[in-house]
């Protein structure tokens, strides 16, 4: 029965040091690599929260679409 124990911690010492290991120190090694902590860090998150232009472009693309579409709807008897 001691395989078994052995052979059911495995998954779990898997998941403790490689899946919850990442989460370890994240925060700040994301704050050092995207450099929002620097003295440009409004700056860089203003970068990242654009949005696509592209994306930009199919939003306003389907909102006229949408309300060409209730328009007609409002129209129909």
């Amino acid at each position: 029965m001691s395989y078994k124990r052995f052979t059911d911690n495995i998954p779990l010492a898997i998941d403790q040091e490689l899946i919850f290991g990442i989460s370890r120190g994240i925060t700040e090694v994301l704050h050092v690599q995207l450099g929002i902590q620097g003295s440009k860090g409004y700056e860089v998150c203003a970068e990242l929260a654009q949005e696509d232009p592209i994306l930009a472009d199919q939003r306003l693309e389907l909102s006229t679409r949408l309300e060409r579409i209730d328009r007609a709807i409002a129209e129909l008897p």
